[in-house]
């Protein structure tokens, strides 16, 4: 399986990004842009969740 390695922007750790995934189409794309790993990503989507949920009630 093809994938590049590439540093979280939250966790400032290194991650792979394997081939097949939108990340990877992505990267392929511009090698410059910043990603965060699938932990890191995970945590923003629940911070959104909650910051909407708690906006809306």
């Amino acid at each position: 399986m093809i994938f590049y390695t590439s540093v979280c922007m939250g966790c400032k750790q290194e991650f792979k990004i394997f081939e097949g995934t939108q990340k990877y189409k992505q990267y392929k794309l511009d090698h410059d842009k910043k990603f965060l790993c699938d932990l890191c990503e995970g945590n923003v989507v629940d911070q959104a969740r909650k910051n909407f949920y708690y906006k809306n009630r």
